[in-house]
């Protein structure tokens, strides 16, 4: 789908009125860009980095309501999270995975068991459904043996889904090009085109990818929309917009299953300053997080600092008291950027979760949100800008997204499960990759990829680096000790010749992708 021909063909051919560009490849222009090119409209997506470089490949991989949105009173931000989160696990198969979660309050911490049970009997409702339960502090460690059980009063079990948050965003926007929509990665936005009575009407793109000529494009829309999360207050900069983001870090730790083997999701509440937090079972590893902090500078991509590190072992010492975890025990670690709307609240956990729109100078930008609505988000949008798109159309957020699955039968040496998640991972482009050589179609310890999928990216998904590749196509870069560093040989095999590389550039993108990787994957 995006071999080495495509970006110099749509590089090409960028040079035309488009009815829509979008500035910022994350979920949110991705779901745009896919409603928009699913109603033909002409729509161009630009994104400065790799696609999901951003927060939506940085996420706490959850497709949920919020459960601890409730006791903020943020009633319709979940009303409209849980139900999006049941769309998404009907027409999403394979990509969105239901997952338990189990929390347990405690005689000194949280919230009495009573209103667990409440709130999370309305959290079903709200879906609508009924698939918690109570129980009673005598079986919590049936279902949850390593938990703390000191001061223990009960718990309950509820449901949300997990998600890998970068694939979700390559398929929205795959599954929007098979109506002919236009994206393009490493394709920056330097300024804005502007009428003469100061209204944007194009942009001007720069190359990023340092293989294209001319280097740069001035391109005209009938509408551009500023979709780019953390980074939109700098694009605004363009127009002179004053800042309206608080952007908030969230950190994660990564440790094996080994080390951390729970058997379900949990949330956890801090001890020391009684957060809601999770433990949560992803690709074979067990992620912990996250924190919500300030952050102010935006000249590098986000990190963890040393004190999120304490913070988060405390809580997980405090939920799992048998286990003995520290900064050794740490596969890697990421941080992602919350573009919350700032409303001035007291602490970053009580901003509301809510998105919103505005325009400036005929500049649209959209920002606050969550991953799980992004549907909602870009059906809203697109409705706000309708009258400028040809025909007027109408965008409902329960318009389908993604692809049906194909008709293609299943291999027979694959299981059912690693068939499904081939096709929720790539959709229709999954009946290419199950031709690859069947030592190629085994799984990569102890993630759910195959190792066809490193081959299959580097040749068809858009690869310019080593850690688009690793990071974010198949997250190697995450899942396995330091950053994959003992199966390099293997990966270099399966991807060189796809990727067109020397081994003078094998060796630049190596050393650049463990540079990466040490300063914003690991321990600070």
């Amino acid at each position: 789908m995006w071999d080495k021909h495509w970006r110099i063909s749509t590089w090409q051919h960028l040079n035309q009125k488009w009815d829509l560009i979008i500035i910022g490849g994350g979920i949110t222009g991705a779901g745009i860009f896919n409603l928009a090119a699913r109603k033909g409209i002409k729509v161009l997506l630009l994104e400065s980095a790799d696609f999901s470089f951003g927060t939506s490949s940085r996420s706490s991989k959850l497709v949920h309501g919020g459960l601890r949105y409730l006791q903020n009173k943020q009633f319709d931000v979940v009303r409209e999270s849980v139900r999006e989160r049941e769309r998404m696990l009907k027409e999403a198969s394979g990509l969105v995975h239901k997952l338990g979660f189990l929390f347990a309050d405690y005689s000194n911490i949280g919230m009495a068991q009573n209103k667990l049970a409440i709130g999370t009997a309305i959290y079903d409702l709200m879906a609508p459904k009924w698939e918690h339960k109570v129980i009673h502090r005598n079986n919590v460690s049936l279902w949850e043996p390593l938990i703390n059980k000191n001061q223990i009063t009960g718990a309950v079990h509820y449901f949300d889904a997990c998600v890998d948050d970068s694939r979700l965003v390559l398929r929205t926007i795959q599954d929007g090009m098979l109506h002919h929509g236009e994206a393009l990665n490493y394709a920056k936005v330097t300024d804005f085109v502007k009428s003469k009575n100061g209204e944007v009407i194009g942009v001007l793109v720069a190359d990023q990818s340092g293989i294209l000529s001319p280097e740069m494009q001035e391109i005209q829309g009938n509408v551009v929309v500023n979709a780019s999360g953390p980074w939109s207050d700098i694009v605004r900069e363009g127009i002179k917009g004053t800042s309206k983001l608080r952007k908030l870090r969230g950190s994660h730790l990564i440790f094996s299953h080994e080390k951390l083997p729970i058997k379900q999701a949990l949330t956890m509440i801090h001890p020391k300053d009684h957060r809601a937090l999770f433990a949560i079972p992803w690709e074979g590893v067990t992620i912990i997080g996250t924190t919500d902090l300030d952050q102010k500078e935006m000249n590098s991509e986000p990190r963890i600092s040393s004190e999120e590190i304490e913070y988060l072992l405390q809580a997980t010492r405090f939920a799992f008291p048998a286990i003995t975890v520290d900064e050794s025990d740490i596969i890697s670690t990421f941080a992602g950027l919350r573009p919350v709307i700032d409303t001035g609240a007291d602490t970053p956990s009580k901003e509301s979760r809510a998105h919103g729109f505005w325009e400036e100078n005929g500049l649209v930008t959209i920002s606050g949100g969550k991953l799980t609505i992004f549907r909602v988000m870009a059906a809203d949008v697109l409705n706000y800008i309708s009258s400028r798109l040809p025909g007027r159309p109408h965008f409902d957020h329960q318009d389908p997204v993604f692809e049906k699955t194909p008709d293609v039968e299943k291999p027979s040496f694959l299981s059912d499960q690693d068939w499904s998640g081939l096709i929720g991972r790539h959709g229709l482009e999954s009946a290419k990759i199950s031709n690859y050589p069947q030592s190629e179609l085994i799984r990569i310890q102890p993630m759910s990829n195959l190792w066809a999928e490193l081959s299959y990216s580097a040749s068809q998904e858009a690869v310019v680096h080593l850690d688009d590749l690793l990071l974010r196509r198949v997250r190697i870069g995450l899942c396995l000790p330091n950053g994959g560093l003992k199966h390099f040989e293997r990966i270099k095999a399966l991807v060189q010749e796809p990727l067109g590389w020397s081994e003078s550039k094998w060796k630049v993108e190596l050393d650049r992708y463990m540079q990466i990787w040490r300063n914003y994957y690991f321990l600070p």
